[in-house]
């Protein structure tokens, strides 16, 4: 095994972090900037299911507008915001390790190791069951390249 083979992972991953850390756009957001066409992103966490939030829980960050079901998950949010943003700006986890810039729906996810991971589809979904870490590296990999053409 080479060197170059053992920190391409690591490298991949380092990528995906550095950009999605340092986006200031989210983009998966209606035409009226709301995010995830409106489901709370903290009940992705909470509760383990994708659930609607309210316009009178709002906060704006990212240059979108989050709405929460509960003033108690807005406020959650407002005090570690990056904890709750779904990964690669929202775009279709599956998508992109299979090289594909996709907008995903906020109802099929997953949270893997703390971090939130949307999907286009159910199948899209389950391919991310097994084998999640090389998934991951390869959507890192090309959100890195996804997304700096993007803003």
């Amino acid at each position: 095994m080479t060197l170059n083979f053992l920190l391409r992972p690591f490298l991949f991953f380092l990528i995906g972090l550095f950009s999605v850390a340092y986006s200031d756009t989210f983009y998966n957001k209606t035409n009226q900037n709301v995010a995830l066409d409106g489901f709370d992103t903290v009940e992705y966490f909470n509760q383990k299911t994708a659930t609607k939030g309210f316009a009178r829980y709002q906060v704006t960050y990212l240059k979108a507008v989050w709405y929460f079901s509960t003033q108690e998950n807005k406020n959650i949010f407002e005090a570690d915001p990056e904890k709750f943003i779904p990964q690669f700006g929202g775009h279709c986890a599956n998508g992109l390790s299979d090289g594909h810039l996709v907008r995903a729906n906020p109802e099929i996810f997953r949270v893997i190791d703390g971090r939130l991971y949307l999907f286009f589809s159910w199948w899209g979904k389950a391919q991310w069951k097994y084998d999640q870490q090389a998934q991951i590296a390869l959507a890192e990999s090309n959100w890195g390249e996804f997304s700096s053409n993007l803003d």
